[in-house]
């Protein structure tokens, strides 16, 4: 259902981070009302959620969101004394 709609989902999600899960099922019913429905709110929920992690660089594993082997983490600045 949301497979042809997920490249401009994602879209939506990286220009405004703080759209929320309603705010792009509104996009969808806007874009094809006979297609999306208020109903379908808590599976937009969960994919939104699934793909701002997954654009974040984390994965789930055994029901947890770790840090993705292929984003290493990011280095640390040393504060040095003077």
């Amino acid at each position: 259902m949301y497979e042809p709609f997920e490249a401009q989902i994602k879209e939506w999600l990286k220009d405004e981070p703080a759209v929320s899960a309603a705010g792009v099922l509104q996009h969808l019913t806007e874009i094809n009302p006979a297609r999306f429905k208020a109903k379908n709110i808590r599976m937009m929920q969960r994919l939104a959620k699934d793909w701002r992690m997954e654009m974040a660089g984390l994965v789930t594993l055994d029901g947890g969101w770790i840090k993705s082997p292929h984003h290493p983490p990011p280095r640390r600045q040393v504060m040095r004394a003077s």
